[in-house]
C-alpha cells in the first residue's frame, strides 16, 4: 500500500491518475513528456495498465487487494546493486554487466513471438528507469531488440539454434 500512496504523493501525478480514472484524458495530453515520465510510475505501481488497444485503464480494486501484486521483478543476484525499490537506480558501464542487465529486461518485458510499437516499448522500460531512450538505444545495439525500417515496432529476435 505504501508504494501506492508514494506514486500518488505527487500532485501532478495524482491529477493525471484522477483523469485515467474519469476517462478524461486525451490521447495527445497522454503523449507529452511529462505526463509520460508520471503514467510510467502510476504503471509501475500497479495503478495504472495499458490495455492492447492502447487506452489507460485505473482499476480501483488495487486499493482494495490485502497485498497488491510487488512488481518489483525478480533480479539476478549480480544485478541486484544496480536497483533499488524495484527501479534501476543507474545503467551500468560495463559493457558484459550492462548487456546481462539488458538480456534480462528483454527477456522479462518482452515476447519473441510479438511485436511492441515504440509507446509500449518505453512503457515497459518506465517501469524501471526513466531514461527510456538509452535502454532502447542499447538493446538495440546489442541486437537484443530488432527495430523496424520506419522506427514505429520494436520485435525481439528470434532464438538462433546454433
Amino acid at each position: 500500500m505504501d508504494q501506492l500512496l508514494a506514486a500518488l504523493a505527487d500532485p501532478e501525478r495524482l491529477r493525471l491518475y484522477a483523469r485515467i480514472v474519469l476517462d478524461d484524458l486525451p490521447p495527445r495530453e497522454e503523449a507529452a513528456p511529462v505526463a509520460r515520465r508520471h503514467l510510467g510510475r502510476l504503471v509501475a505501481a500497479g495503478l495504472v495498465e495499458r490495455r492492447p488497444d492502447g487506452s489507460l485503464h485505473a482499476d480501483p480494486a488495487v486499493f482494495r487487494r490485502e497485498h497488491p501484486a510487488e512488481l518489483p521483478m525478480a533480479v539476478p543476484r549480480r544485478l541486484t546493486g544496480f536497483f533499488a525499490r524495484g527501479r534501476l537506480t543507474s545503467i551500468p558501464v560495463r559493457t558484459a554487466v550492462r548487456h546481462e542487465l539488458l538480456v534480462h529486461l528483454t527477456g522479462t518485458f518482452f515476447d519473441e513471438d510479438r511485436s511492441y510499437s515504440e509507446r509500449e516499448v518505453n512503457d515497459a522500460f518506465r517501469t524501471v528507469h526513466d531514461d527510456t531512450a538509452a535502454l532502447r538505444r542499447y538493446c538495440v545495439s546489442d541486437g537484443l531488440l530488432v527495430r523496424s525500417r520506419d522506427g514505429s515496432h520494436y520485435r525481439r529476435p528470434a532464438a538462433v539454434n546454433a
